[in-house]
């Protein structure tokens, strides 16, 4: 499983609780943390320290996402570009075409394509279909072979403005076995002290929609959209019981 997020938080607020259960059945997960949130995710650090530096600052991000992604079993990486705006140029766009056709994964979560409240999510979301697309392609790295299309999952947008922005999930992953893990690594992002209330709520709200799909209590839940229709043998049923 490959996840890629816009700043140092955003894989762990959205996803956390998929990741957790994936990383504990076995999966590798791998996040790619595109910006650590310096300038735009980190008012927790700039509240305390007004004359920070976005290095400084980033640096504690850099710990603080280490620390949230060992809680849920997944290794991150950083590519510490900047953020607020973030801008997908060729050369970033080849890198993370290289990303995809290096890891080859089976499924890929990242941001949804649709987010005009924060336009760095929106281009991650839209640089990965990109860079997916282009990997599919038999002559991205010619001396590569090509990677076909993975499953995609795009998680939450900018909440709490999710209907604004078009977000209308169709997959909802019940996290009730792995939310305290997820609110453990929350509690990992101290330059961004609101979230554990965010996503809190998030997890309740998502449940309960869960919970009326299916007719069992779901307390706790991570909502996505697929991007590609399923394919298969069978239906892919709901677990009724």
């Amino acid at each position: 499983m490959l996840v890629v997020s816009a700043h140092a938080a955003d894989f762990c607020t959205r996803a956390g609780g998929t990741i957790a259960k994936y990383a504990g059945d076995g999966w590798k997960v791998q996040v790619i943390a595109v910006t650590y949130g310096a300038r735009g995710e980190s008012s927790g650090y700039w509240q305390a320290n007004p004359n920070g530096t976005c290095e400084d600052c980033g640096e504690i991000r850099r710990r603080e996402a280490h620390a949230a992604a060992d809680r849920l079993g997944a290794a991150i990486e950083f590519w510490e570009y900047l953020d607020y705006p973030l801008y997908f140029d060729e050369e970033r766009q080849r890198r993370l075409t290289r990303a995809i056709l290096d890891l080859r994964p089976a499924v890929v979560l990242t941001h949804w394509i649709e987010d005009p409240t924060n336009s760095d999510h929106e281009k991650t979301g839209r640089a990965v279909i990109d860079a997916i697309s282009s990997g599919a392609q038999i002559g991205a790295f010619p001396t590569t072979p090509p990677h076909a299309f993975p499953d995609v999952f795009f998680f939450e947008s900018t909440v709490p403005y999710s209907e604004f922005n078009n977000f209308s999930p169709d997959t909802y992953i019940d996290i009730g076995d792995t939310f305290a893990a997820k609110m453990e690594a929350i509690a990992c992002f101290a330059c961004q002290p609101q979230l554990r209330d965010y996503y809190v709520h998030f997890a309740r709200h998502r449940g309960f929609q869960a919970t009326n799909w299916l007719k069992r209590k779901i307390a706790n839940a991570e909502a996505f959209k697929r991007y590609l229709p399923y394919v298969g043998t069978a239906f892919p049923l709901m677990e009724r019981r």
